[in-house]
């Protein structure tokens, strides 16, 4: 077996663990979807022999949808969250190449991500390592997407490297959980008179 299929494989693995890992915190359906996308998308590239971007494409906006998540809360849609579906639908029909709109929808992702990481700052003098983690995992996300549109022999390579750097990410999340309490650490200021 070539070693970028042990990568991938591996990968498809490694992400399904912080499912379980995260199953009562806010933060599991997002990586319920990124968990079941992968395994999706391998299944519909088997059966169908089409592309596996189709899947991945049809879960992403799922995955901007879920950041936000609170599981003591009803669940709603907001405006946003249905620009980002209807963006989605739209680019589907618009660009033909499935990982740009990827690229567009991981990027959204990103910044709602970075959003929360602010407004917990700003708002409940917080940081959480535990988002700084996740902001860092969805930029090599971004940048792996860049790199493998870039398409030559060397992006490919750094491509199949990051994905094998992202499997480590994905053992962080399975091993702490969102609310574990040594990855919050208050910031509160200090000032002196």
């Amino acid at each position: 077996m070539p070693l970028t299929d042990v990568i991938i494989y591996l990968s498809i693995i490694a992400w399904i663990f912080p499912i379980f890992r995260q199953f009562r915190n806010n933060i599991f359906y997002f990586f319920l979807f990124l968990g079941i996308s992968d395994p999706l998308s391998l299944v519909y590239l088997k059966i169908t022999h089409n592309s596996p971007g189709y899947m991945t494409v049809i879960i992403a906006p799922l995955l901007f949808y879920s950041i936000n998540i609170d599981r003591k809360k009803r669940f709603t849609i907001s405006k946003i969250e249905i620009f980002v579906f209807i963006l989605t639908a739209v680019l589907m029909f618009v660009i033909s190449n499935l990982d740009i709109i990827l690229l567009i929808v991981h990027l959204l992702v990103l910044i709602r991500i970075l959003y929360k990481i602010i407004i917990e700052l700003h708002y409940k003098q917080i940081v959480s390592i535990f988002n700084m983690v996740l902001a860092f995992y969805m930029t090599t996300s971004v940048i792996s997407l860049i790199i493998y549109l870039n398409g030559d022999h060397q992006a490919i390579i750094l491509f199949y490297i990051n994905l094998a750097f992202q499997i480590l990410i994905a053992i962080f999340f399975a091993i702490f959980k969102e609310d574990h309490p040594k990855l919050t650490y208050n910031v509160t200021p200090v000032f002196k008179d």
